[in-house]
């Protein structure tokens, strides 16, 4: 491993990106965010402070949500 990786919580990374926390655990939640960015421990995320600037530089793109078209009735 590079000693020049930071690793980030999620506070640091809603900071970064001037989001709120809620909006991370969004993104985690719906898999819009690329593997990449993050490694979990357990069942909390660290993300990798350089490939997050990465990412942030090269459009910093979201995936969109797939969406349930099928209704339960």
């Amino acid at each position: 491993m590079e000693e020049n990786n930071i690793f980030m919580d999620i506070k640091s990374v809603a900071e970064l990106l001037q989001v709120k926390k809620a909006t991370i655990y969004s993104w985690l939640y719906y898999n819009q965010l690329p593997k990449n960015l993050y490694r979990k421990l357990g069942r909390k995320p660290i993300f990798i402070r350089e490939e997050l600037i990465k990412w942030f530089y090269n459009g910093a793109e979201i995936a969109k949500r797939k969406v349930n078209t099928t209704a339960d009735i």
